[in-house]
């Protein structure tokens, strides 16, 4: 079994897809939008509670396993601010 990673690492790799599959070449993306299965659980660690989040372990699911949760992020693009004198 693979260890389960935290939600921030999660969105941190979802964040790095995004950006590679948004600068191509050949296609440039203003949006991009996902909507995934996500298991979500809240754990006790040293430095204190950390929520669990990652993609579901099994593919199938009995009667008693809970329905997992659903991730949607949605990035765009967005104007760069201008800072000093630049025209």
């Amino acid at each position: 079994m693979t260890a389960r990673r935290p939600l921030g690492e999660l969105l941190g790799e979802l964040a790095e897809s995004a950006g590679m599959l948004a600068g191509g070449e050949a296609v440039r993306a203003r949006s991009f939008s996902i909507s995934l299965p996500i298991d979500l659980r809240l754990v006790a660690t040293a430095a204190g509670p950390q929520v669990i989040g990652d993609a579901p372990q099994f593919i199938t699911r009995t009667a008693f396993d809970p329905d997992p949760a659903r991730l949607s992020v949605e990035w765009r693009a967005v104007p760069a601010e201008r800072t000093g004198d630049a025209p």
